[in-house]
């Protein structure tokens, strides 16, 4: 039998991250009034003993651990006293909540931290493995719960599939991910490699129902295949690599059909969500039935003061006014959303809040920011920013420098799939705070640093 070894615990946490996500989600629908998951206790255990394994082992870490903590810390405690001071009956969420996404965001950190090290100091010889075993746990669990009738919609409407998943965005950018491993371990298990591929494929094209899904296999996979064929033009160009180059363009090209036209239904009803009538001028409207009530209240001077703050209601009205100037489809929220809190970081034009942010669940649920780049930007401050996204731009970008190699294909997979994940981070919510995601993104992070 082996000696295990310390980096043991890496493989048995990315293995275990379906469960504890699948488990997370199970434990909130059975107890909906519980305040804390087990899970949000069972999951740092593991990154905590790799941080104080290196903080013995390499000392020349030890005041980079320290001075990081206390600054996480003290970022931590002010933004949520600046978040307790402005919950207002509108809000979302508590403090507590908000401290939750605090947490995540640091952990992400942490957790690429420990896993830049680990790989500097240690062969993680069993990393790719483990995420293709984190795949597979992740299909089991999804079409489990699709066969036996139990998973939950991807939508309110009943359109989709993710299983037992919080968000179906969030899965899919995992799953992205793992795709990527997937596809760059490919030649070491055609067969097993395949069978994923062509399961995550039906999955994320067919059965979940986002565009995310659906556009970000086909793009991680036309990435590939494009790599590929740019790969096999520098060598002998044989006529079994052109046939499979189009068999495998033809499956993408029917798969690629059915799942528009599964997405078309759900555009459809999307259209007809958006016919919302505006109490205000009795016609249909540019902004979301909350907004319409909210700006009604507002202007006739309500007791609105009693449920938000003068800043809140001033960017309601802001965003009320440009939204039917530029016309935008009413239940179009995200934009709405980043329209309302730029408005508000505006209104309220206080340096503290600019700095450490105005909290991410004192808003009304429809303008809860879902896009995770800028909300962290407006509701974290640019402190926030700095602490919780630099750190990882700046690992990109240095890898991206150190691309030697134009051939490097692996290299040239794994930091297209990161980019992605900031990409998606634009778009969708649950990506840097999925600390599922962030793990599997760490792992790539490692992967990425192994290639020369």
């Amino acid at each position: 039998m082996k000696k295990f070894k310390i980096e043991y615990l890496i493989y048995i946490l990315i293995i275990i991250s379906p469960l504890l996500d699948a488990f997370s989600f199970l434990f909130r629908e059975w107890f909906p009034n519980a305040t804390l998951s087990p899970t949000l206790i069972i999951r740092p255990i593991i990154p905590l003993i790799l941080l104080c394994y290196i903080f013995i082992k390499d000392k020349s870490q030890r005041k980079i651990l320290i001075s990081g903590s206390i600054i996480y810390i003290i970022y931590g405690i002010i933004h949520l006293l600046i978040t307790k001071d402005l919950l207002t009956h509108i809000s979302v969420g508590s403090v507590f909540q908000e401290a939750q996404y605090v947490f995540n965001y640091t952990y992400m950190i942490y957790v690429t931290y420990a896993m830049l090290w680990f790989n500097k100091h240690v062969k993680l010889d069993y990393l790719k493995r483990s995420l293709l075993i984190s795949l597979s746990m992740y299909l089991f669990i999804i079409y489990f719960s699709i066969l036996t009738g139990t998973s939950t919609s991807t939508y309110l409407t009943g359109t989709g599939f993710k299983s037992y998943f919080v968000s179906g965005n969030s899965l899919c950018t995992v799953l992205i991910m793992l795709v990527c491993n997937t596809l760059v371990t490919y030649k070491d298990n055609r067969i097993w490699n395949s069978i994923l591929l062509v399961l995550t494929g039906a999955f994320m094209i067919v059965l979940v129902g986002t565009r995310t899904g659906m556009l970000g296999y086909i793009l991680i996979s036309g990435i590939y295949i494009l790599l590929s064929i740019m790969k096999k033009l520098g060598y002998k160009f044989s006529k079994k690599s052109v046939i499979a180059v189009i068999l495998i363009g033809a499956v993408f090209l029917g798969i690629s059909y059915i799942g528009a036209t599964h997405a078309l239904k759900r555009r459809t009803e999307i259209e007809e969500e958006s016919k919302i009538i505006d109490i205000n001028t009795g016609k249909y409207g540019y902004t979301t039935g909350n907004t319409n009530y909210f700006v009604n209240e507002i202007r006739n001077k309500r007791d609105i003061d009693k449920r938000m703050t003068a800043a809140q209601a001033d960017s309601y009205l802001d965003m009320y006014e440009l939204a039917n100037k530029l016309k935008l489809r009413a239940n179009d929220n995200r934009t709405q959303q980043l329209i309302y809190n730029i408005y508000r970081v505006k209104n309220e034009h206080n340096v503290l809040y600019i700095l450490f942010g105005n909290g991410f669940i004192t808003n009304e649920g429809e303008m809860v920011l879902e896009m995770e780049f800028f909300s962290i930007i407006l509701n974290f401050g640019i402190l926030g920013f700095t602490l919780y996204v630099l750190p990882l731009l700046a690992v990109l970008l240095r890898m991206i420098k150190s691309l030697k190699k134009r051939n490097n294909m692996n290299k040239i997979m794994y930091i297209i799939s990161i980019l992605l994940t900031f990409a998606l981070s634009f778009m969708a919510g649950y990506v840097f705070y999925s600390s599922t995601c962030m793990l599997v993104v760490a792992s790539l992070y490692a992967l990425a640093e192994k290639e020369k």
